[in-house]
């Protein structure tokens, strides 16, 4: 258990840094090191175009996730841009080397960010969902960062993934400002 203790809110706020911070990061990374020994990112999309299209018009992905993978301005793409929902659509579609295990815990991530984020009533979450929350997705977040080549970014996101769980007073503290945050975003809407 935490050596601090822990409000509801706080709990609900690590599960959401866990997803949001450290799951993006897994995902990204081991999107990088899966396209990058053939080829660049940006020539790993062009030679996707046509399925990417192909999604575009399913309404898997959006518009402006279109323009984050082919920046109008011609720039590079950016991989620190794609959200987990980017990122599960390009697995599951582009990427033809991902084992089952492997997509389904991207799903299992997907949804569980899913659930946090679209389909609960508050920003709160009891001990017991915490602990069966943290342990899903941890457990997902170790599996598919070991599928990862590098040995310091493991390492690092094993770390941020047990001050999730334990967390101490400078990570509280800046759970409580994420979460002012998002109560000033949504008392403005």
């Amino acid at each position: 258990m935490p050596s601090v203790p822990i409000s509801d809110k706080d709990r609900f706020m690590c599960i959401a840094y866990l997803l949001k911070d450290v799951g993006s990061k897994v995902l990204r990374q081991l999107f990088h090191d899966m396209v990058t020994p053939t080829c660049t990112l940006d020539q790993h999309l062009a030679n996707n175009r046509s399925k990417i299209n192909s999604l575009l018009k399913k309404k898997v992905l959006t518009v402006s996730q279109m323009d984050g993978m082919f920046p109008p301005n011609g720039d590079p793409t950016n991989l620190t841009d794609y959200d987990i929902t980017l990122l599960s659509a390009l697995f599951k579609n582009i990427m033809p080397s991902l084992v089952h295990q492997e997509k389904n815990l991207i799903k299992s991530l997907r949804d569980n960010r899913n659930k946090l984020y679209g389909h609960t009533k508050s920003c709160k979450m009891n001990a017991s969902d915490f602990q069966t929350c943290w342990s899903d997705i941890s457990s997902t977040l170790v599996t598919l960062s070991q599928q990862c080549g590098d040995t310091k970014f493991k390492n690092d996101m094993s770390m941020k993934i047990q001050q999730t769980q334990v967390p101490d007073a400078s990570y509280l503290s800046m759970i409580h400002t994420l979460y002012r945050r998002i109560e000033r975003l949504d008392s403005n809407k």
